[in-house]
Order: C-alpha cells, then sequence, then structure tokens
C-alpha cells in the first residue's frame, strides 16, 4: 500500500507545517487519509477477499486481450501482448498502445478533471446543463450536506467527489442524518473531498462518444441474485462470483459485493445480507449498476431519442473529451431529457469497453473496440510512431533539402 503511506504522510506533515488557525482544516484532510490508509489495511488482511481481487483482475486482463486481439484481426492489425499489462496493436507503421480497456487518447489532465464530479456539475452548470441539485463538502464541514438534507425532502446520495470509479464509496437512498453521517464516513474513505446529490429516479444508460460522435448506448439495470431455496442472499452472492470467475464467456468482469450501498437497499426493502430468498425468486442487491452482469446490460443504440444524442455531443465536444462514456438517469430513453425525464449524471472518460460487449441480447451488440481503433489508425490520434533512426535520419536529410538555399536554419 506504498501510495495511500504516501499520501498520508504528505497529509500529516502538510498539516504540521500550517497555521494554528488552519488546523481544523487540514486535520479534516488528514482524517480520510488515514482513513483509507486503515480501510485499505483491513482489506488485504482480509486474504480471501485479497485473492478473489487479483483473480478478477487476471479475468479482465484476459478478456481485454482476447477482445484487443480480435479486434485487430477484424481492422487488419497485428495484436501483441506487451509486458506491465499492456498490449500494442501495430498497423501501416503506427502503434496503439492499450491496457484494459485504457487508450492513449484524453490527456491525463483531461481524465483528472472529469473524474472531479463537483467540478464537472460546475462547468456543465456554466454551459446551461441540467444538473442534479448537489453540495461539495467534506468531513470538516459536514454541517453543509446537513443542510441539504434538510432542504430536500426524498432520498440522497454520498460519494466521494474524485478519485474513484465502479460505484466505490457510493451510497444511495438515504433519508435521515444517521445515514448520511455513516455514508459520509464511508466515502472519505475513498477521498476527503465528497459530494451529496439529490437522487435521480429512472434507468441508468451509458452512451459512448467518440471524437463527438455517438457510437453506442446501453442500459444498466441494478444487479440481482436468485434464491435456491436454501443459500442466504450472502451465499447467493459467493456463488454468482464464482460463477463470474469460471463462465465461458465471461459475464462480469468484478465482483459484486454487499457494500453500505447494498446493505442500505436491503434494508429499505426488509431485508438483509442473512436473508434465504424462495427457489427462483429474483433479488435486486443494491441501486448501484456498476457491479451488474450480462444479463442485466441491454443495447439501446436504436432507441435513443435524437436530442439526447445531440445534448451529450454537444457536452463532450464542449468539455474536450474525445473518448467518453455519457451516464444518463432518465424513465425514458426514448423521450427528450427533461425536468420530468431525467439528465446527464456523468462523463467517464475510461469508459468499459465490456459494457457494450457483455450484455443480455449480443446479436444487436456493437463492436465499439473495432470502431475505436479504426479512428485511431485513421486519425493517428493516440498512436505511436515508432521509427528506426535510419529512417528519422532521412526525414532530416528530406527537410534539410527542401530548406536549403531558404535562408532558414
Amino acid at each position: 500500500m506504498p501510495g495511500s503511506t504516501n499520501n498520508l504522510s504528505r497529509a500529516v506533515a502538510f498539516s504540521s507545517n500550517r497555521p494554528a488557525t488552519d488546523r481544523p482544516e487540514m486535520i479534516s484532510r488528514v482524517i480520510p487519509h488515514a482513513m483509507n490508509f486503515a480501510y485499505r489495511a483491513r482489506r488485504f488482511a482480509n486474504i480471501g477477499a485479497l485473492v478473489e481481487h487479483l483473480r478478477f483482475t487476471q479475468l479482465r486482463d484476459k478478456y481485454y486481450r482476447q477482445l484487443w486481439s480480435e479486434a485487430a484481426e477484424r481492422v487488419g492489425a497485428s495484436h501483441g501482448n506487451w509486458r506491465f499489462g499492456f498490449s500494442r496493436i501495430t498497423k501501416n507503421g503506427l502503434t496503439i498502445i492499450v491496457r484494459q480497456g485504457e487508450v492513449m487518447l484524453d490527456s491525463h489532465l483531461t481524465l483528472e478533471l472529469m473524474g472531479n464530479k463537483s467540478l464537472v456539475y460546475q462547468l456543465m452548470a456554466e454551459m446551461g446543463f441540467r444538473i442534479p441539485h448537489y453540495c461539495s463538502y467534506t468531513m470538516a464541514t459536514l454541517k453543509r450536506a446537513e443542510k441539504f438534507l434538510d432542504a430536500n425532502p426524498g432520498q440522497i446520495v454520498v460519494k466521494p467527489a474524485a478519485g474513484t470509479g465502479g460505484g466505490r464509496g457510493v451510497t444511495t437512498g438515504i433519508t435521515d442524518l444517521a445515514g448520511l453521517k455513516k455514508a459520509s464516513r464511508y466515502a472519505a474513505r475513498f477521498s476527503p473531498d465528497l459530494v451529496v446529490e439529490q437522487q435521480i429516479a429512472g434507468n441508468s444508460y451509458r452512451l459512448l462518444y467518440l471524437n463527438g460522435k455517438f457510437i453506442d448506448a446501453v442500459r444498466r439495470d441494478q444487479p440481482l441474485v436468485v434464491g435456491d431455496g436454501k443459500s442466504s442472499i450472502r451465499k447467493l452472492v459467493a456463488k454468482q462470483n464464482a460463477h463470474r470467475l469460471h463462465n465461458s464467456p465471461p459475464t462480469a468482469l468484478s465482483p459484486l459485493k454487499i457494500d453500505h450501498d447494498a446493505s442500505g437497499w436491503l434494508a429499505e426493502n426488509a431485508l438483509s445480507p442473512s436473508f434465504r430468498p424462495q427457489a427462483g425468486t429474483e433479488v435486486l442487491l443494491k441501486r448501484a449498476v456498476n457491479e451488474n452482469s450480462a444479463a442485466q446490460n441491454h443495447n439501446v443504440r436504436k432507441m435513443v431519442h435524437p436530442a439526447t444524442i445531440l445534448m451529450a455531443a454537444s457536452l463532450v465536444d464542449n468539455l474536450g473529451v474525445e473518448l467518453a462514456g455519457v451516464d444518463i438517469l432518465c424513465r425514458d430513453i426514448s423521450k427528450p431529457l427533461g425536468a420530468k425525464n431525467g439528465l446527464i449524471s456523468e462523463v467517464n472518460t475510461t469508459p468499459g469497453l465490456h459494457h457494450h460487449y457483455l450484455i443480455a441480447n449480443p446479436e444487436m451488440g456493437t463492436r465499439v473496440a473495432e470502431t475505436l481503433l479504426e479512428y485511431m489508425f485513421k486519425t493517428g490520434r493516440g498512436t505511436l510512431r515508432l521509427e528506426k533512426p535510419q529512417v528519422a535520419e532521412n526525414k532530416k536529410n528530406i527537410v534539410a533539402t527542401a530548406l536549403s538555399g531558404t535562408g532558414v536554419d
């Protein structure tokens, strides 16, 4: 856990060098780092969880290598596994480096910015896009979130403001002060900066864009388990994770977890992890969709309303994001977004390409990896030109010859 240790050390050192008047705020930023360190320490002390994490990492690596290999073959490129999890895809002197679902298109700064939910909300609001009512806060300014809770009847969501993905640290369905405090402590394990926002009713959709062009769309439903009449929900989750690891082809690339969101959702529905559902009974496990499987993902590319396609395209274009997964929460994707039909909730700059392959209706799927490779080879965007020294020297001589007699050095 070197990253966690370094972050904690830097935070403590920074706090100790600040004036006494600044100490409360500084301490509030040290505490989440300490909580995160302790959380990671407990996680890695759990050998079973660590082994499961490593096995799913291997599953994800294997899946994406196969995905890129097949996509490369279809576009007439060669694919080879490299080191440290990277793969190289080459065609006509250009090389594309990939790692799982990552490519070299958007800058690191773009990824960092888009990963900060409160900053993206601010930018969206400045451009006139509807956003959920929200409030930014830290554990030291929890009173802000408490005021937000009082002013917004109904359910709210607490999440880390930045630095996470895959639904980590998110708790939905919060209705009271105790739930707010518990969710805030949980989210603070992942980031000192937090966001509380109104919960938007509707289904979860992911629209994929490449250079402003609409590529694909999937509806992502809540993860679930199916009762066998004997096993508890906790046991059914363990069985499903074993199935995910061994099933071929894969149905999911991450484990299903009973976390804060799952516990809250089950309690809201008068259930608990120890409950034994009847055989054949489907039990929704949580509100967040990130850990669902192929059976809960559906291609809806032809169903998205044209106005929504244009709206999301305008957003990613204005934000300067080249490869984007736009998350939408709405009741009916075939109708325009609006006050009664949801909004754009997030812009993902490392959208999992597997979401568009691991679907319940694969016959309707879109080969997004091929589309991505074709674009990159055609435009040269995100590619490397690995020329040998003599080739580069020849080009230098050609340029020198062209400039001779022009007075340009």
